[in-house]
């Protein structure tokens, strides 16, 4: 019976302990994407060198491998959209080191930039 339990218990605790290393660099993701569009959904007022500027700082926050030559930002005068890229490799290790994944990242977003 003790032994069902402590196994039990370990289980759960891997379980937690991997979910929480795994939602955290997924979490960096969607807070990194969230920026890429509220920047791009404001570039009618903002000039390209500034959304850099704050994409990489916001990279920086995040603690996220990005500098301003991993981000691709490009406007389409004639269709009036913005769209800007990056991509992204994070290691994550499991039990200490015993087993470690690399997750890739690649989001991109795509704003209209009509004037309103």
């Amino acid at each position: 019976m003790r032994i069902k339990t402590i196994t039990w218990l370990l289980l759960l605790g891997l379980v937690i302990h991997s979910g929480y290393k795994v939602l955290s660099v997924y979490m960096d993701y969607e807070r990194m994407k969230d920026t890429m569009s509220i920047k791009a959904s404001v570039a009618q007022v903002l000039k390209d060198e500034e959304i850099m500027t704050d994409l990489v700082k916001r990279a920086q926050e995040l603690g996220l491998p990005l500098r301003a030559e991993n981000f691709s930002l490009k406007r389409d005068e004639e269709h009036r959209t913005i769209s800007i890229r990056t991509a992204w490799d994070v290691d994550v290790s499991f039990l200490g080191d015993l087993y470690v994944h690399t997750f890739h990242f690649e989001p991109q977003v795509e704003e209209n930039i009509a004037k309103r």
